[in-house]
């Protein structure tokens, strides 16, 4: 019976619908599947490893970073694999592909260390509101709005804050960098996330991250603007991407112009816990299941 490990981490092990009903579907495929912890020790008779819920990685990403390589010398099949996986965490090096792919993605300023410690840096974004984040993060976590106006929107930070928030990530984790966007307020419309599992797109959600304004509820779109369906479909044949076991790709509508918020290759949120067509969530999950019993054969 072959076997695979559903990696989670400590905090979310167990409690996460979407890994409980992966299990499940392995299980009745005839595979040994059991939901574990990348933070603890575990033994290497694994036909392979599918990253999911480990959520919260980016605080302990130098911990993680090292069991990623550590899966790639043992040569434990992982989905994705690790190389994909890191390439993919570091939004300085997953952006380098989209531009090297001619993807159209927000426009972008990464700032290294070495030029963030000069802290005249930021003086020319003085007349715009502008998103800082860490290039190595998750779950909207150290972003913030910076600005000079009145503004009431939520995260909304001054220039005077990004060097106390921003100089011990740095510090603690040598490959992160800042990375610095325009305010996009169309982002209050909704993010439209393409979600593709094996090269199929199975479904495409509308959400809405709570950074930088009141959260609603994601929800199953049936309708998708072609502009947004042609960008994911052009990321999801980037070369670089080729060996993708699954893949969302994040965009915003700005007119009527697709772009790139951030494609996530690592540990994608499926989103299947807003679906509410139980058919729909389940082919989902059986689709994703399929795919990793045809990789393991």
């Amino acid at each position: 019976m072959k076997k695979v490990g559903i990696v989670s981490c400590d905090k979310w092990i167990g409690k996460i619908n979407e890994d409980i009903n992966l299990k499940n579907e392995l299980n009745d495929l005839g595979i040994d599947a059991n939901i574990i912890s990348w933070q603890q020790p575990f033994n290497d008779n694994y036909d392979a490893l599918i990253l999911r819920s480990v959520w919260g990685y980016q605080n302990y990403y130098n911990e993680f970073k090292k069991w990623l390589l550590e899966i790639k010398e043992k040569n434990i099949s992982l989905y994705n694999n690790p190389d994909l996986i890191i390439n993919n965490i570091d939004k300085k090096v997953q952006f380098d592909i989209l531009k090297r792919n001619d993807i159209d993605y927000i426009k972008t300023r990464f700032i290294s260390k070495s030029i963030f410690l000069k802290k005249h840096i930021f003086d020319e974004f003085e007349n715009i509101s502008y998103v800082i984040k860490p290039t190595i993060s998750g779950s909207g976590e150290n972003t913030f709005l910076v600005s000079n106006k009145n503004d009431s929107i939520p995260n909304t930070i001054t220039k005077d804050d990004i060097f106390k928030i921003y100089t011990p990530l740095m510090n603690d984790n040598p490959d992160c960098n800042i990375m610095v966007q325009p305010y996009i307020p169309e982002v209050n419309k909704g993010e439209y996330s393409c979600i593709f599992i094996g090269g199929q797109l199975t479904h495409t959600m509308l959400r809405f991250p709570n950074v930088f304004h009141d959260k609603k509820r994601t929800y199953l779109l049936e309708n998708v603007p072609d502009s947004i369906m042609n960008l994911a479909k052009k990321v999801e044949q980037i070369p670089e991407f080729k060996e993708y076991l699954y893949m969302r790709v994040d965009m915003v509508l700005i007119g009527n112009e697709a772009k790139i918020m951030e494609v996530e290759l690592a540990e994608p949120d499926l989103l299947t816990k807003y679906i509410e067509d139980e058919s729909i969530k389940t082919n989902v999950i059986k689709t994703l299941a399929k795919k990793i019993e045809e990789r393991i054969k």
